[in-house]
């Protein structure tokens, strides 16, 4: 009787818990409305404007005005998704299909926002990223938006820009905006001073905020804005190799079993290796500059080397060092089985496994994905011409202080999360445990 009572008042407990959040969300989305109005009464008055620049088209500030925040699966972050559209994707005539192209997928905070020049002028095609938006952030992030559309064709043409803040922040909208207080300067010269003000930044790391840095939540958001057949996601400070999307849609579309929606397309991790640069060098070109740097150099070593070997060795660098592949091309060089705390970057079919939300901060939150594709039976291929170049060696030295605590308290959650996995697939032989 008494266990009945108890779980009467949890489950009323409970609901009264999820009302007090939908007022919640429904009052921030009151004071944004409100917050809007005013700034759009104060825009008529008028706007800045990069020299030589057009302003945004009242067709680009409607777009971003009126959508609707959604809250993420833990109830603790909005989500903005397509706060603002690639000119590609508004021009597109096939919004809702799937088509065959792939969409580079990543997410930083505000102070990283930089580092996708790099990354539109390596991947030509379309991008699609999710953006923490938090305290001071809020408006520094319409802001650098908007420069860095202004400022270089590429981003305004290629990449989606979705927006996530914790549930708490009111949303200062791109109608608001306006060019950042640079006069007469070179977009090469406005970008540069962007990075040096984003590295004096006190939330320079995307770990070092005041509330958990959701990264999970954001590659689902991101993932969410993709209308590809095939996905990648990176981390925003990483530089794929010279054409290697248009490499890989060569062998997607001339491969007898890539071509069509077969099981072996879908459920294949087509693996990049990745790598690590010191500061300041030139990012190579191909594979064979790659090898030369890093043997004559040692500018370059394999990623997560000195923090995380096993995170990233079962990707077999020897193997793939020594794998000659055709120039200008990618093919499969060779096969991998999992083993426990990989956790490789690849191209793989838009409907792999979705991230794991809970995972925050630090730790884990990319390796839960791949054991759970191997539990649903996934196959992992390396490309052999293909790789990715972290720009920067990871070192111990540079995490931030709460690292270590976060990267326990997410081994915890993983533990737990091995358990659920033999629910979700009952009928697997597979497991993924440590």
């Amino acid at each position: 009787m008494r266990l009945t009572i108890v779980r009467v008042m949890i489950g009323g407990l409970v609901s009264v818990l999820i009302i007090l959040q939908l007022v919640h969300l429904s009052m921030i989305s009151w004071l944004e409305n409100k917050a809007t109005s005013i700034s759009n009464g104060r825009r008529s008055a008028g706007s800045g404007s990069l020299p030589g620049k057009h302003n945004h088209s009242s067709r680009d500030r409607t777009r971003s005005q009126h959508l609707e925040a959604k809250l993420d699966t833990t109830g603790s972050y909005k989500i903005y998704h397509s706060y603002m559209k690639s000119a590609a994707l508004v021009k597109s005539k096939s919004q809702e299909l799937p088509n065959s192209d792939v969409t580079l997928i990543t997410q930083c905070s505000v102070n990283n926002l930089y580092h996708l020049v790099d990354l539109v002028v390596r991947w030509k095609g379309p991008l699609s990223v999710a953006v923490f938006s938090f305290g001071p952030d809020t408006s520094t992030f319409n802001n650098v938006l908007f420069t860095l559309r202004e400022c270089f064709p590429a981003v305004k043409e290629n990449v989606t820009f979705h927006l996530v803040q914790p549930i708490t922040e009111i949303t200062e909208t791109l109608s608001s905006a306006k060019a950042l207080s640079f006069t007469k300067l070179s977009c090469d010269t406005i970008l540069n001073d962007i990075k040096d003000q984003s590295l004096e930044s006190p939330q320079q790391k995307n770990y070092a905020y005041q509330v958990p840095y959701p990264s999970n939540v954001l590659r689902n958001v991101a993932r969410s804005g993709a209308l590809s057949r095939f996905i990648f996601v990176v981390d925003i400070d990483m530089v794929p190799s010279v054409n290697l999307r248009t490499e890989f849609l060569h062998l997607s579309r001339s491969s007898i079993i890539l071509q069509e929606e077969t099981e072996y397309s879908k459920r294949t991790a087509f693996v990049v290796p990745a790598f690590e640069m010191r500061d300041g060098q030139h990012v190579p070109l191909n594979k064979e500059r790659l090898l030369y740097d890093m043997s004559h150099y040692g500018h370059i070593r394999p990623f997560y080397i000195e923090d995380c070997s096993y995170c990233q060795n079962h990707t077999d660098y020897h193997r793939w060092e020594n794998t000659k592949g055709t120039a200008g091309a990618v093919n499969i060089a060779y096969t991998v089985e999992w083993k426990p705390l990989w956790e490789p970057f690849f191209i793989g079919h838009r409907d792999v496994p979705l991230y794991d939300e809970r995972f925050k901060q630090y730790g884990y939150n990319r390796i839960s994905q791949v054991c759970e594709m191997n539990v649903a039976g996934y196959n992992f291929a390396v490309l052999d011409n293909a790789f990715l170049i972290h720009k920067g060696f990871k070192e111990k030295s540079s995490y931030h202080a709460h690292k270590l605590n976060e990267n326990r308290k997410n081994k915890e959650l993983f533990l737990h999360f091995q358990e659920e996995l033999k629910v979700k697939y009952p009928d697997s032989s597979k497991r993924c445990q440590t």
